[in-house]
């Protein structure tokens, strides 16, 4: 490992360090290929399931289903060494012999919270980009030239179910979002449904999250052969980017989508990445559609590293705050009067 302060640049890294010799850097040999992907036991919490940890090569991403570990190699490392994004890549750097680059690391990690202005990330020589995900001028011959086309249909929903009440929502919120159990036959039958929309406001497909815990995949989503990519979306940015008040008042931003409905419950404008990594698209809808964010991501390893990215790649667009919780702690554990308390004092 290189000494405190050393500069790294993640994008080199990314550059020259695939996600196979990362495998084969931890002598993960077990995955099989299924419809071009490796398939097989998640190698970060060692779990059984032969199915739950899935990687693309050729995008350099994974995601275990069970575990909800995902990003790209330096989510995959960061996840096995239990450490933060920035120290995955000096490990790389080290361990594939990277070549050097000068300049200094403005982010560092806080038990509290941290702020950062965009005029300080501007003149940082640091900034880079440290998630590539799927991005317009990314898509491949393979995948379709259409991304997220708007559906034809809508699912029917029970918005009074009873697992949707068991997570801290009134019925009103869950009506709001159109959320609830699938009443409909398909592919999300007998799961909780949660509508996505692009930024426009049309209807572009549905997550399913499983109510069982042990059921894998813990949350389904449109297929990418269909079209469907989360990486361009915001969960909830159609209703927040509508209203003028947006523009100046501090937006939330969370990872998960019952974090975003029980923010929005409690009051305050609330926008969810739907995972721990922020992609290029991401980025671009949350700089062009809000002044003032404020980032509240879970509090495990993930969301830690997510969030001094987020700060990295944010803070050149507009104002950023982030309020770090206790370990492993999310923003829908908590009660509402905690959340309200909590963004308050934002």
């Amino acid at each position: 490992m290189g000494k405190q302060g050393e500069w790294v640049d993640f994008k080199e890294v990314k550059e020259n360090v695939t996600m196979q010799m990362i495998l084969d850097h931890y002598a993960v040999n077990w995955l099989k290929k299924n419809r071009g992907e490796l398939r097989g036991r998640c190698p970060v919490h060692k779990g059984q399931g032969d199915r739950t940890f899935h990687v693309n090569l050729s995008k350099g991403v994974f995601n275990c289903f069970s575990c909800k570990a995902r990003g790209n190699v330096l989510d995959l490392v960061a996840a096995m060494e239990r450490c933060s994004v920035r120290d995955a890549a000096l490990k790389l750097k080290t361990w594939f012999g990277v070549g050097e680059s000068v300049g200094p690391q403005v982010v560092t990690e806080s038990s509290g919270s941290l702020q950062v202005s965009a005029s300080e990330l501007v003149q940082s020589k640091a900034r880079r980009q440290t998630i590539e995900q799927v991005s317009d001028a990314r898509v491949t011959e393979e995948e379709p030239k259409v991304i997220n086309p708007p559906l034809g249909f809508h699912l029917r929903v029970d918005h009074g179910h009873d697992y949707g009440l068991s997570r801290g929502l009134s019925r009103e919120t869950l009506e709001h979002f159109g959320a609830g159990y699938c009443l409909s036959k398909g592919t999300f039958a007998g799961r909780f449904i949660i509508p996505l929309h692009n930024a426009g406001g049309e209807l572009i497909g549905y997550a399913g999250r499983s109510l069982d815990d042990s059921t894998e995949p813990r949350y389904q989503f449109p297929s990418n052969e269909k079209g469907f990519y989360k990486s361009h979306l915001l969960f909830n940015l159609h209703r927040i980017a509508s209203d003028p008040s947006a523009r100046s008042s501090p937006v939330v931003v969370v990872e998960g989508f019952f974090d975003c409905m029980k923010i929005a419950q409690v009051g305050f404008p609330c926008v969810g990445l739907m995972g721990s990594t922020l992609s290029e698209m991401q980025e671009t809808l949350l700089g062009e559609s809000f002044d003032r964010l404020v980032l509240l991501l879970d509090g495990d390893t993930a969301g830690r590293g997510a969030t001094n990215d987020c700060l990295l790649r944010l803070g050149r667009r507009c104002w950023v705050r982030a309020v770090c919780l206790p370990d492993d702690v999310q923003p829908d554990q908590m009660s509402p009067e905690e959340l309200a308390a909590m963004l308050a004092s934002i």
